[in-house]
Protein backbone atom coordinates (compact mmCIF):
# COMPACT_ATOMS: atom_id res chain seq x y z
CA UNK A 1 0.00 0.00 0.00
CA UNK A 2 1.74 3.67 -0.86
CA UNK A 3 1.45 6.11 1.60
CA UNK A 4 0.97 9.52 0.51
CA UNK A 5 3.83 11.82 1.07
CA UNK A 6 3.47 14.64 2.73
CA UNK A 7 4.27 18.41 2.41
CA UNK A 8 8.42 18.57 2.97
CA UNK A 9 8.54 14.76 2.96
CA UNK A 10 9.99 14.09 -0.53
CA UNK A 11 12.37 17.00 0.23
CA UNK A 12 13.41 15.93 3.34
CA UNK A 13 14.53 12.01 1.83
CA UNK A 14 16.34 13.71 -0.75
CA UNK A 15 17.71 15.82 1.28
CA UNK A 16 18.68 13.17 3.33
CA UNK A 17 19.80 10.89 0.56
CA UNK A 18 21.85 13.42 -1.11
CA UNK A 19 23.69 13.63 2.61
CA UNK A 20 24.64 10.32 2.90
CA UNK A 21 26.03 10.22 -0.74
CA UNK A 22 28.25 13.07 -0.04
CA UNK A 23 29.13 11.45 3.15
CA UNK A 24 30.33 8.08 2.01
CA UNK A 25 32.35 9.28 -1.37
CA UNK A 26 34.31 11.87 0.63
CA UNK A 27 34.62 8.79 3.87
CA UNK A 28 35.62 6.67 0.54
CA UNK A 29 37.93 9.37 -0.74
CA UNK A 30 39.83 9.50 2.48
CA UNK A 31 40.36 6.24 3.29
CA UNK A 32 41.59 5.05 -0.72
CA UNK A 33 44.27 8.37 -0.19
CA UNK A 34 45.24 6.85 2.92
CA UNK A 35 45.58 2.78 0.81
CA UNK A 36 47.41 4.59 -2.26
CA UNK A 37 49.74 6.38 0.57
CA UNK A 38 50.25 3.09 1.98
CA UNK A 39 50.81 1.57 -1.74
CA UNK A 40 53.49 3.95 -2.15
CA UNK A 41 55.57 3.50 0.83
CA UNK A 42 55.17 -0.07 0.71
CA UNK A 43 56.02 -0.02 -3.65
CA UNK A 44 52.99 -1.86 -4.28
CA UNK A 45 50.34 -1.55 -7.12
CA UNK A 46 48.88 2.17 -7.14
CA UNK A 47 45.36 3.71 -7.83
CA UNK A 48 45.26 5.71 -10.50
CA UNK A 49 44.90 9.59 -9.57
CA UNK A 50 42.47 9.43 -12.38
CA UNK A 51 40.30 7.66 -10.07
CA UNK A 52 40.64 10.85 -7.06
CA UNK A 53 39.58 13.04 -9.98
CA UNK A 54 36.67 10.83 -10.51
CA UNK A 55 35.65 10.80 -6.88
CA UNK A 56 36.46 14.84 -6.50
CA UNK A 57 33.71 15.20 -9.24
CA UNK A 58 31.66 12.39 -8.34
CA UNK A 59 31.37 14.72 -5.17
CA UNK A 60 34.20 13.86 -2.41
CA UNK A 61 36.66 16.72 -2.97
CA UNK A 62 36.75 17.47 0.39
CA UNK A 63 37.57 13.54 1.21
CA UNK A 64 40.44 13.66 -1.61
CA UNK A 65 41.66 17.24 -0.14
CA UNK A 66 41.53 16.41 3.45
CA UNK A 67 43.70 13.05 2.55
CA UNK A 68 46.15 14.96 0.75
CA UNK A 69 46.95 16.98 4.10
CA UNK A 70 46.77 14.23 6.50
CA UNK A 71 48.55 11.65 5.09
CA UNK A 72 51.25 14.36 2.78
CA UNK A 73 49.85 12.20 -0.34
CA UNK A 74 50.17 13.74 -3.77
CA UNK A 75 51.61 16.82 -2.52
CA UNK A 76 54.69 17.08 -4.91
CA UNK A 77 52.23 16.98 -7.16
CA UNK A 78 51.18 20.91 -8.20
CA UNK A 79 48.03 19.47 -11.21
CA UNK A 80 46.53 17.60 -9.09
CA UNK A 81 46.37 19.82 -5.77
CA UNK A 82 45.48 22.26 -8.43
CA UNK A 83 42.65 20.30 -9.49
CA UNK A 84 41.83 18.76 -6.08
CA UNK A 85 41.75 22.12 -4.41
CA UNK A 86 39.34 23.63 -7.53
CA UNK A 87 37.16 20.58 -7.01
CA UNK A 88 36.64 21.42 -3.38
CA UNK A 89 36.47 25.55 -3.99
CA UNK A 90 33.42 24.11 -6.35
CA UNK A 91 31.50 22.04 -4.41
CA UNK A 92 31.94 24.67 -1.58
CA UNK A 93 30.29 27.02 -3.51
CA UNK A 94 27.65 24.31 -4.31
CA UNK A 95 26.81 23.62 -0.69
CA UNK A 96 27.13 27.41 0.30
CA UNK A 97 24.31 27.84 -1.85
CA UNK A 98 22.10 25.13 -1.19
CA UNK A 99 22.18 25.99 2.40
CA UNK A 100 21.39 29.75 1.47
CA UNK A 101 24.36 31.90 2.66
Amino acid sequence: MLRRVNRGGLTTLLKELAHDYFLLVNIASFILMGVDKASAIRNESRIPEKWFFVLSMAGGPFGVFLGMVIFHHKTRKACFGFIAALALAIYFFILLSLIGL
